[in-house]
């Protein structure tokens, strides 16, 4: 048996520098090719994120069957590229449909190939982690019924099956929200908190695994106290489920809507204060995810829809399915993605026209963010413009939300222009403010509010100024 293992790990080096090598020779040939160029470098930006999953495998026995495999699809992926270097314009003319098939059909397996190596790897990370448990942050390990802890936020996500699944949510009988897909569903850890499960569609094989090892790979790395905490998740046989932390005031979208409950809920009529800090929280967490994850995390879909509440009305963000790495070298520009995703009324017009996205696509998002927080209309009626034309022409009054009280005795109505005036610069098509700077306007917002004293003219020009600033 030892023989064995031994053997099995030196196999998984081997295989790792020879999936390393394939890759180099894929964009080395990509350079010379003279046919298929647009599918040839969308190849290469594909196997060029391959990288940091081989980096991160350690020599470990059940890693060789997905390397193995991933090996062959590179190894065939090298081969259509070297084609594209020899084949006659004829040859390129006649047969683009085929061609492109091919090379559509090898991104599609190497992604999947990757996922499944992702997949394994933070299996293995979990369980050696459980095995050998540290004071901060890892629960001690125990038996199926007592191993579901009490609190949530210090402890490393874990692997759930079905069956325990099953148990925490009186098997999938309250489903949170509005129903839609994926969908969600309250449960409660045995002896300990309530969690929301997302149960993710079975979509086929391929088609699950896209969608939820991405997700899985991100969430699994981020720590933060305005991130939406994961306490683990199940792939069990063709089942696959996210365990997240369940916020008991549901989203900052449900709290702002005036139909049904909405108009008269707590969130909607309270101070502007709590609008204030909840849109400090959220910004903190894109900015973390722009300046502290790494590598650099861009959401793609930052909503009011994504931004959770918990009983102290202390915002998460959440929603990372749509979520990618920013890709090396592709930080001011932007890179390019297959397909334009997102929330209607909160997508970047440049993003949705270009298919680049940026850290600037996030911003755009949550300026919409901070003008529905401030008008409580959805932004999808298409009355963003309006807004911003109220707010340059000294109208913010105008389009505020009429429920929470504005004391015009207080510096509520300058701390708010900050966020309005922060918001317009947010949407403006150039030189948008890095997440950095409208975390300080909100702080200074925040504060003022607070501070229930009116600001010297002077400070309120240094503060305009500061907002028309990048």
């Amino acid at each position: 048996m030892a023989l064995t293992v031994v053997g099995n790990v030196a196999a998984v080096t081997q295989l790792i520098e020879q999936a390393t090598g394939l890759i180099r020779k894929i964009i080395r040939a990509v350079e010379t090719a003279r046919q298929n160029t647009l599918e040839c470098e969308r190849l290469a930006r594909r196997v060029s994120t391959v990288h940091w999953v081989l980096s991160s495998l350690r020599d470990d026995p059940e890693m060789v069957p997905p390397l193995a495999e991933l090996n062959n699809t590179l190894q065939e992926a090298h081969q259509l590229v070297l084609n594209c270097q020899k084949r006659s314009i004829a040859d390129g003319f006649f047969g683009a449909r085929r061609h492109a098939d091919s090379f559509r059909d090898v991104n599609a397996r190497i992604m999947f190939d990757i996922n499944v190596l992702s997949l394994r790897l933070l299996t293995c990370t979990v369980n050696h982690t459980a095995a050998v448990p540290t004071t901060a942050t890892v629960p001690p390990p125990a038996s199926p019924q007592t191993h579901m802890v009490s609190s949530i936020s210090d402890h490393y996500p874990r692997t759930f099956t079905w069956a325990e699944i099953a148990v925490a949510t009186s098997n999938f009988a309250h489903e949170l929200g509005r129903g839609g897909s994926p969908k969600v569903y309250k449960g409660r850890l045995h002896g300990g908190p309530e969690v929301a499960v997302k149960v993710m569609d079975k979509q086929g094989r391929h088609g699950l695994e896209d969608a939820f090892v991405p997700e899985l790979v991100i969430v699994f790395r981020l720590r933060h106290s305005h991130i939406l905490h994961l306490v683990g998740w199940c792939a069990d046989e063709d089942d696959r489920m996210f365990v997240y932390e369940h916020m008991c005031n549901g989203t900052l979208r449900d709290r702002l809507q005036r139909a049904g409950g909405g108009s008269s809920s707590s969130a909607a009529t309270a101070p502007w204060m709590t609008r204030v800090a909840v849109l400090l929280g959220a910004s903190r967490a894109i900015h973390y995810l722009h300046c502290g994850a790494q590598p650099v995390v861009i959401h793609r879909n930052v909503s009011s829809s994504n931004i959770l509440l918990d009983m102290n009305w202390t915002p998460r963000l959440s929603g990372f399915g749509a979520a990618v790495y920013q890709a090396a070298g592709e930080e001011r520009g932007g890179q390019v993605v297959e397909e334009v995703v997102g929330t209607p009324g909160y997508i970047d017009p440049e993003y949705n026209r270009t298919k680049r996205v940026s850290t600037g696509s996030d911003v755009y998002s949550f300026g919409v963010v901070m003008l529905e927080a401030l008008t409580g209309e959805d932004p999808a009626t298409q009355q963003v413009d309006s807004w911003l034309l109220a707010i340059r022409n000294g109208k913010l009054e105008d389009v505020l939300d009429r429920r929470p009280s504005l004391d015009r005795r207080l510096p509520q109505m300058e701390a708010l222009q900050i966020v309005a005036d922060t918001a317009v610069r947010c949407l403006s098509r150039m030189d948008r403010p890095a997440m950095s700077k409208v975390v300080a306007n909100l702080e200074e917002a925040l504060q003022m509010i607070r501070s229930h004293e009116p600001m010297s003219m002077a400070r309120w020009s240094l503060i305009r100024r500061r907002t028309s600033e990048k």
